[in-house]
């Protein structure tokens, strides 16, 4: 399903919680181009929207749409977090296998989040009427034995990033673009015309863009970069910024 697929999918789900007044989780993960999209327009709708995965920076989310006015809502999200843990000494297994392992069972890849690979552990969310499915059924990946478990949020590891400190001469889209991909002003506004950008999972096209401490930056081909800070100005004026790209 491609994104405006996805946000047309959404809008018997957006009329029904204005109709019923009541919260509605969406039956599948979407992607941040469709979660955040959703967040921009939630105005317009006359809904409240929020939305979680893995972790806070998971891009595959389920959606809670909320009639305005609703307050907090506490029931919790309609999935599981799970644990896959086994292995061998001599094959680590990579998010790769884990992947294809858990879609060779028929599990469609809308109905699974993010899943996140440490030491050859793999931790992700699954609907909680698939969990069961997949506990009861998943029990080797090629040759090596795996056990799947329920865990806790908590328990979840954190994404992992690496950091990095950029000069750039302005806080303008097109200069940090510039930065991170190593090539000229010109290239970067080439790549931001073409919609290679994003920012906060939306397309921007305007090379003017100002970008500011919190945002996420998405260059296709090169990553995903969260601008973490400003650090100060170099003896040539130009502002010293810190970006972790996530791995």
């Amino acid at each position: 399903m491609d994104d405006i697929g996805a946000l047309a999918s959404l809008y018997e789900d957006v009329e029904l919680c204005k109709k019923i007044q009541y919260p509605i989780y969406t039956k599948m993960f979407f992607p941040p181009e469709v979660w955040s999209t959703l967040e921009t327009m939630k105005n317009a709708l006359g809904i409240e929207v929020e939305s979680k995965g893995v972790t806070q920076e998971s891009e595959k989310r389920v959606i809670l749409i909320k009639p305005v006015d609703c307050g907090e809502w506490y029931e919790d999200y309609p999935f599981t977090y799970f644990k896959i843990t086994g292995g061998s000494k001599f094959k680590e297994l990579e998010h790769r296998h884990f992947l294809a392992a858990i879609m060779g069972l028929g599990i469609k890849r809308e109905m699974l989040g993010d899943l996140i690979v440490r030491d050859g552990m793999c931790y992700g969310v699954i609907f909680s009427d698939l969990y069961n499915f997949l506990e009861n059924n998943l029990t080797v990946i090629g040759k090596i034995g795996v056990t799947v478990s329920e865990t806790e949020e908590k328990d979840i590891p954190e994404m992992e990033f690496e950091e990095g400190v950029y000069l750039v001469s302005s806080l303008r889209l097109d200069s940090i673009v510039s930065a991170v991909t190593e090539k000229s002003r010109s290239t970067a506004t080439e790549l931001i015309k073409e919609g290679a950008v994003s920012v906060n999972y939306s397309v921007k096209r305007e090379k003017d863009l100002s970008i500011k401490e919190g945002d996420v930056i998405t260059v296709r081909r090169k990553g995903k970069f969260f601008f973490e800070e400003v650090t100060g100005v170099s003896k040539k004026g130009k502002t010293r910024i810190v970006l972790k790209k996530y791995k």
